[in-house]
């Protein structure tokens, strides 16, 4: 009984100090940044009222992550600008006995952001983020593809705090 104890104690002593680290994770060229700030996004679409929804968006996804702080661009180390090139909206899916009629949209976003220090002035990541989503139609088209917009910047958050934080 003692030796399978003393066993488990050199085992878990051995195991302790090996594998999986955490800690940060940040890309290279943020690793000096620990405040970030998002002004609201640039529209480069015919879409109104949307650069708020987006920018806020991030703002949370970033502050749920927790890598970096949020704060005004006064005191933040680097800057994340966003500008929203496109927005695609197509039909998916036709309603059954109507092939001119559709059922299911999908809307397709194109942004581009560039992180750039405050101090320097330099470019620390360019990128360029497709986000998706998709609605249905009913009786209210505009409020549903509203809350889709929302999906859509929900995506788009995503995958650029992804990109920030961890440099995929």
């Amino acid at each position: 009984m003692k030796i399978s104890a003393a066993i488990a104690v050199a085992a878990l002593l051995l195991l302790s100090g090996c594998g999986y680290h955490v800690g940060e994770i940040r890309p290279t060229p943020m690793r000096s940044v620990r405040t970030l700030a998002v002004p609201t996004f640039k529209n480069r679409t015919y879409e109104v009222r949307i650069e708020s929804l987006f920018a806020d968006t991030l703002i949370k996804r970033l502050q749920s992550d927790g890598t970096y702080e949020i704060v005004p661009v006064d005191r933040a180390d680097a800057i994340v600008s966003c500008t929203i090139i496109s927005i695609e909206r197509r039909s998916m899916r036709s309603v059954q006995n109507n092939v001119l009629a559709t059922s299911e949209f999908g809307l397709r976003l194109r942004v581009k952001y560039e992180v750039q220090s405050r101090v320097t002035g330099a470019m620390l990541m360019v990128g360029d983020i497709n986000g998706e989503a998709t609605f249905f139609s009913g009786n209210d088209l505009q409020t549903i593809e509203r809350q889709a917009m929302s999906d859509a910047a929900a995506n788009v958050a995503g995958k650029i705090a992804v990109a920030i934080t961890e440099g995929w």
